[in-house]
C-alpha cells in the first residue's frame, strides 16, 4: 500500500509539473504575441508619422484633391510624373493661393520680406511699398539664416537676419531664397533641408505671423549658359518650386506662384523684366510683382 501510494504521490508529481511547464509556454508566447503586436503598431506609427513629414510629394489624394485648413475649398491639383522616375510631385501652379480681393499698399508697412539680391530689388525700387520691412542681403540662402551668419544690407549694417526679423515683429513674412544657392546644377536635398529648419525657426520666433513661401522666380533660358548657373533652368526651377510648395503645405505656410506674373507661355521670365544678367528683375517686373502680392493673400 505505501508503495502504491508513492508510486501515485510521483506521478501526480509528474502530471503537475508537465502542466506547469506548458502553462508557462502558453503565458511565455502569448507575453512573446503581445509584445511582438505591441512593437509593429509602435513602428507602424513612427514610420507613418515620417512619411507625413519627408514624402508629402508623393501623398496625393484618391481623387487628386488636397483640403487642408488653410484651404477650405477643395482644389484639384495637377499631378506630374518627375523625370526619369515613377514617383510623383505636386504641380506649384496648383498648390498655390488663390486669387483674393487686393489689399492696399499701406498694408505692406506690417510685412517683412525676406530673401537675397531679388528681395533688396523690392526694397531699392520704386514699387510703392516703402512701409515694408526688409531682411534682404545679397548671395544669402536658407542656410545663412539657419547658422545665425552674419549678413549686410543694403546699407551697409551688418546683422544676424533672424534677430533681425524677430526684432520687427512684423505679422506676416514673405520669403523668397534659392536662386544663389542653386546654380550648379546639383543636387538640391540640402537646400530644402535648411528651408524646412529656417521656417521652423522663424514659426518659432514669429508664432503670429503668416508666412508666405513665394516661388523662385524664373530666368531666361539663356542664364543657364552661364558659368555656374546651369542649375537656373527652367525645368530645374519647376521641380524644385514642387518640393517647394508642399514644403509650404506642410509647414502651414501659403505659397506664391510668382510665375503667375514673371513668366512669358514657355516659362521663361519675362524679356521685357529680365536685367541684362537673365535672372534679376528690373522695376516694370517689380510693379507686376507687388500687384501680385497685394491680389494673394489670407487677409
Amino acid at each position: 500500500m505505501a508503495d502504491y501510494q508513492e508510486y501515485r504521490r510521483r506521478i501526480l508529481h509528474r502530471r503537475w509539473r508537465r502542466v506547469f511547464i506548458i502553462v508557462a509556454l502558453l503565458a511565455l508566447v502569448a507575453l512573446l504575441s503581445a509584445i511582438g503586436i505591441l512593437w509593429k503598431v509602435l513602428h507602424r506609427e513612427r514610420v507613418d508619422t515620417v512619411l507625413s513629414q519627408n514624402t508629402i510629394l508623393r501623398q496625393v489624394t484618391t481623387d487628386n484633391t488636397w483640403n487642408t485648413v488653410n484651404y477650405p475649398l477643395a482644389r484639384q491639383l495637377r499631378v506630374q510624373t518627375l523625370e526619369g522616375s515613377t514617383e510623383t510631385a505636386l504641380d506649384f501652379r496648383m498648390a498655390a493661393l488663390p486669387a483674393s480681393a487686393p489689399v492696399e499698399k499701406s498694408w505692406f508697412a506690417q510685412v517683412s520680406f525676406v530673401g537675397d539680391s531679388l528681395t533688396q530689388g523690392l526694397q531699392i525700387y520704386d514699387t510703392g511699398l516703402p512701409g515694408a520691412q526688409f531682411c534682404a542681403y545679397k548671395g544669402v540662402g536658407p542656410n545663412a539664416f539657419v547658422n545665425g551668419t552674419s549678413c549686410k544690407r543694403v546699407d551697409g549694417v551688418t546683422e544676424i537676419p533672424l534677430d533681425a526679423l524677430t526684432a520687427q515683429q512684423p505679422k506676416a513674412v514673405y520669403v523668397l531664397l534659392g536662386s544663389n544657392v542653386l546654380g550648379r546644377d546639383t543636387d538640391y536635398t540640402s537646400f530644402l533641408t535648411y528651408y524646412r529648419l529656417m521656417l521652423d525657426m522663424i514659426s518659432q520666433a514669429l508664432p503670429d505671423a503668416k508666412i508666405y513661401v513665394q516661388s523662385i522666380t524664373p530666368v531666361r533660358p539663356e542664364v543657364s549658359a552661364q558659368e555656374n548657373h546651369a542649375g537656373l533652368n527652367r525645368d530645374r526651377l519647376c521641380r524644385i518650386n514642387n518640393e517647394l510648395a508642399a514644403i509650404a503645405l506642410e509647414k502651414d505656410c501659403y505659397f506664391l506662384n510668382l510665375w503667375e506674373v514673371l513668366a512669358d507661355e514657355n516659362g521663361d521670365l519675362i524679356e521685357s523684366y529680365a536685367q541684362p544678367d537673365g535672372y534679376h528683375i528690373k522695376p516694370e517686373g517689380y510693379a507686376a510683382w507687388v500687384d501680385y502680392l497685394c491680389s494673394h493673400t489670407m487677409e
